[in-house]
């Protein structure tokens, strides 16, 4: 957390911004007078704080990820893939009101056994993410718009053919919540531009930290009437899987403070809010790459 902070000194007020987390503690002196942009530098001198503290054990786990995944048997890797697979499969679904299980989930892609109490577009789209996910693991490019539009196409074919693939064509709004997306008149644009930002960040930033980033302005956008959860998570996992990062879900059970560090950092104006709940969520789910 950034304060500003003032001091009195030889009969003069100087102003400070304070970086505070778990005992650590750095500050930055600003002056006798507080900016004009104050909250621009609190946001810049945080996300420079928070990266210093963070980039050690992210790129450790990262060293010892890379590691794992050329001395253990291939065998084991391809079964550890399909089972997020599966996990992905039904948090993803899960999280946008699916009422499938995740006994049911893998019946359904690994026997092909639909279950009675859930609806053909819940059972055709999970089928649709699976497919997705093992194209994910063997695809050689980077994220483009060609792709992400390929991705959406794929999820959609079989039970949206009029949206499938097609960038939305009306402005959206959420159901509940202060979210304000883009007008669909500037999505094409917003996307493309997306692709740079992450094109030219991506050789100077932590990769969990881009695809954090990334999915935010991703879920801002809203590129799409439907699925842009579901295309944006896979995005994420897209973005750790080609950068040897192990992967990671977003659980159901974590849904609401998910959806309210999105809000918030869209409030706020501040998207290291979301980075700090994604990256504290990474840190946990892969404590055991960090030993």
């Amino acid at each position: 957390m950034t304060s500003l902070v003032k001091r009195k000194q030889n009969g003069k007020i100087l102003y400070y911004l304070k970086y505070s987390s778990r005992g650590n503690s750095r500050q930055k002196y600003l002056g006798t007078r507080i900016p004009k942009n104050i909250n621009e530098e609190k946001i810049d001198f945080e996300l420079k704080c928070y990266r210093e503290e963070k980039y050690i054990p992210l790129e450790k786990i990262h060293q010892n990820y890379s590691k794992y995944i050329t001395e253990i048997d291939k065998k084991i890797i391809k079964d550890e893939n399909h089972g997020f697979k599966i996990t992905h499969t039904y948090a993803t679904q899960k999280i946008e009101g699916s009422t499938m299980t995740l006994s049911q989930t893998r019946n359904l892609l690994e026997n092909g056994l639909s279950p009675k109490d859930t609806t053909i577009e819940d059972i055709i789209e999970a089928q649709q993410i699976s497919k997705i996910f093992d194209e994910l693991l063997i695809t050689n490019n980077d994220v483009t718009l060609k792709l992400i539009l390929h991705w959406h196409d794929t999820l959609f074919a079989k039970t949206d053919t009029n949206n499938a693939g097609n960038f939305r064509r009306q402005d959206v709004a959420p159901y509940l919540g202060k979210t304000q997306y883009v007008l669909w008149s500037d999505v094409s644009q917003d996307m493309s531009n997306l692709i740079k930002w992450y094109n030219k960040e991506k050789k100077t930033i932590n990769l969990v930290e881009l695809a954090a980033q990334f999915h935010y302005s991703f879920e801002m956008i809203h590129p799409f009437i439907d699925g842009n959860g579901r295309i944006g998570r896979l995005l994420i996992n897209f973005i750790l899987y080609k950068n040897n990062y192990p992967m990671s879900n977003v659980e159901p059970k974590e849904k609401p403070s998910y959806i309210n560090k999105l809000e918030l950092s869209y409030v706020k104006n501040d998207n290291i809010i979301f980075v700090k709940w994604f990256v504290s969520k990474y840190l946990r789910d892969h404590k055991k790459f960090l030993k």
